[in-house]
């Protein structure tokens, strides 16, 4: 689990929209054939580190949507970093890794210049719906939307966005409500709170 994420302040994050190494038996003159090695039961730790991603790719067979997914962290204000562009989704990288106990987070744009963007649809998602990440090593894992909330900008539970969870969470996080040309920005967060359902992770 990392903790930097306790570190980060986490009141500007929404202001915009190793496993150890496997031990050898000595060398003892014995063939190994005639060897019996105790079997060990692997720890809570270990089974958490195979579990947790990081993710690369996106699906969303609800909304047809497939998408990338790239690291991203804080920028000179301390909000987090969104895309440039209206395709991409961002890990919140500093935080928690898909997979392991804990919020992990992905964000992405609602619309990019008037056209709709990779979280357009993101306020259609219902409890049940399945959310599918792809790993840099071809591993996948799947998580069921639980709940889909609405918040005002300034007023978003962040610790229960992106803090710690004894649940693998993912939460997915896009802008919603109306535009105010004032402060140039969407006035409500909507986040998609999203739990593993699967505790294997298995090959794409």
């Amino acid at each position: 689990m990392k903790k930097r994420l306790l570190t980060i302040p986490l009141m500007a994050l929404l202001a915009a929209c190793a496993a150890e190494e496997p031990q050898t038996v000595p060398d003892t003159g014995v063939q190994s054939s005639t060897v019996e090695q105790p079997v060990q039961a692997k720890t809570p730790e270990a089974v958490e580190e195979e579990n947790k991603i990081k993710p690369t790719f996106l699906s969303i067979p609800k909304l047809g949507l497939e998408a990338p997914i790239k690291e991203f962290g804080l920028d000179k204000n301390g909000n987090m970093e969104l895309p440039k562009n209206g395709k991409d989704v961002a890990w919140f990288e500093p935080g928690f890794q898909p997979g392991e106990k804990g919020n992990a987070v992905l964000a992405g744009h609602v619309d990019d210049e008037k056209k709709p963007a990779v979280f357009f649809e993101l306020k259609t998602l219902e409890p049940g719906d399945e959310i599918h990440l792809q790993g840099e090593s071809g591993e996948t894992l799947t998580f069921v939307v639980r709940e889909k909330v609405a918040y005002d900008k300034d007023d978003a539970p962040l610790r229960k966005i992106f803090g710690p969870s004894e649940k693998r969470m993912l939460n997915l996080i896009t802008c919603t409500g109306y535009f105010d040309h004032d402060i140039h920005n969407y006035v409500e967060r909507l986040v998609v709170y999203t739990e593993l359902v699967d505790d294997q992770t298995k090959e794409f």
